[in-house]
């Protein structure tokens, strides 16, 4: 029996096979992904032997289950809108049904916010060099070459900065040691 799914960005209802459960795939119309949920199993109806049934807390409640109807997901069906959840799209964690951001992973819903953060940069820690950085860039060239390679392959905008500073510090230390050797050779 196919599962059936619904986009959270464009609405576009869709049907995937059994084999595809908890699996990511992306929206054939927006090509936003989607998590497959697990296939939902219809469940037999228990007795109502419980042996909390009865007994009732301070707040009315047996013992916090109270009246709350849960949908199939586990959310509950007679929540107020705004509690009501959904999940991430990204990550796949459960989300309040009108956030424009998760919590989780910081994946960004609302098309303006998502363009301001474009624009914005980021401006992560990352991009620029700090005074330690450049330290170990001009006073230990060796070791900013280093750190700068391994930036560059952890994909950090700063890494190409250190690499060619501490490069061009690497020539010019080397230089300065030809000109006191010299001076000493000569002096």
């Amino acid at each position: 029996m196919p599962i059936k799914v619904t986009c959270n960005s464009c609405g576009k209802s869709l049907k995937a096979k059994d084999s595809a459960a908890g699996k990511r795939v992306k929206c054939p119309q927006c090509g936003d992904p989607i998590k497959i949920p697990d296939a939902v199993y219809d469940a037999e109806e228990v007795g109502g032997d419980d042996e909390y049934s009865g007994y009732e807390d301070d707040y009315g409640d047996d013992y916090g289950y109270g009246d709350d109807q849960y949908d199939v997901a586990g959310n509950v069906a007679n929540a107020p809108a705004a509690e009501k959840r959904k999940p991430c799209p990204a990550c796949g964690e459960m989300i309040v049904v009108g956030a424009v951001k998760c919590r989780f992973c910081g994946e960004i819903f609302d098309a303006s916010l998502k363009k301001k953060a474009k624009k914005k940069g980021g401006g992560s820690s990352d991009d620029e060099m700090t005074t330690g950085d450049w330290v170990v860039a001009i006073l230990c060239s060796g070791i900013g070459c280093i750190a700068g390679i391994v930036w560059m392959i952890q994909g950090k905008p700063k890494g190409a900065k250190m690499f060619g500073i501490s490069l061009l510090m690497q020539f010019f230390w080397g230089a300065v040691r030809v000109l006191i050797e010299m001076a000493a050779k000569n002096g």
